[in-house]
């Protein structure tokens, strides 16, 4: 049986704003809410969502950096409670396709990674961390995926860091935490537990 949600979606989608027939509430806003924050194959709200707690403004475009007129990059990560195969919370993150030339202007340009935590779609953490200061953990998986320099269509394909390299970081900055920490210790790892409230204390 379709849902109240499915009828306002495809009306929507077919160009048709006359809602009056059909009985919309707060509910199905919620659910709407519940669905694409919690979104496996999208993390664009999750994405926005950290843009105005950075005090930005989300870039619409795939390109470029997630903040617009900002060298901001955003790593959402969410648990899904309801799939048993969906991985705890720990601080890890990953850029996709790197290449030297592509790293050498993150670091030019001072990007800031912005490391963000979910549970259902509901925000846990966002920490702010300068990309530079993993440089040399970014280039050790350069050299070794490309050791002789940037190749046409050579590409690192997942180039990754965890909570091990931001803890040698000297700049971190706790940019949010929920005052429901505790409501969500079960679905983030120890270390990472442990390390925001540190953060917190200052």
């Amino acid at each position: 049986m379709r849902s109240t949600l499915e009828d306002i979606i495809v009306k929507y989608s077919h160009s048709d704003s006359e809602f009056s027939s059909l009985k919309i509430d707060e509910g199905h806003f919620m659910e709407l809410l519940k669905k694409y924050l919690n979104d496996k194959n999208s993390s664009t709200l999750r994405q926005d969502i950290m843009c105005v707690v950075a005090g930005l403004i989300s870039n619409p475009k795939k390109l470029g950096y997630d903040g617009e007129s900002s060298t901001d990059e955003m790593k959402p990560k969410n648990v899904d409670t309801t799939n048993p195969k969906s991985k705890r919370l720990d601080g890890r993150g990953n850029y996709s396709d790197m290449t030297f030339k592509r790293h050498s202007a993150f670091c030019e340009e001072d990007a800031q990674i912005h490391v963000g935590g979910f549970v259902d779609g509901k925000h846990v953490f966002q920490i702010t961390v300068p990309y530079r200061e993993m440089r040399v953990h970014f280039e050790d998986q350069l050299r070794r995926r490309l050791p002789n320099g940037d190749q046409p269509t050579q590409y690192l394909r997942s180039m990754n860091f965890s909570l091990a390299q931001i803890k040698n970081c000297s700049n971190v900055v706790l940019t949010y935490l929920t005052q429901d920490l505790e409501d969500y210790r079960g679905h983030m790892t120890k270390t990472l537990y442990t390390y925001l409230t540190k953060l917190q204390e200052g």
